[in-house]
């Protein structure tokens, strides 16, 4: 009779330390769904670079093959402008 209750006893307690170990453990339901997680927001940074990327490839393309393009950024970013330009400054 004190055998099995032990034996119930130990069934018990083996019971949560696998329902513990399967929740919280190094490869438990919470540790995956973090990566889980993390993965998602890894694929969306991924996403955005690649389209960071697709847009500077753009412009580098423009710049080789466009000489407006040459002339608009020298305008407008680097403020140049031709010998026979009239310059206004608006305050």
């Amino acid at each position: 009779m004190m055998r099995r209750i032990l034996l119930q006893f130990l069934l018990v307690i083996e019971g949560c330390v696998f329902v513990y170990v399967y929740l919280h453990g190094n490869n438990g339901v919470y540790a995956l769904q973090y990566l889980r997680d993390d993965n998602k927001e890894l694929e969306q940074k991924i996403d955005q670079l690649s389209d960071q990327v697709a847009q500077l490839e753009h412009e580098v393309t423009e710049w080789k093959t466009n000489d407006f393009y040459k002339e608009k950024i020298a305008r407008e970013q680097l403020q140049m402008s031709r010998k026979d330009d009239e310059i206004y400054y608006l305050m």
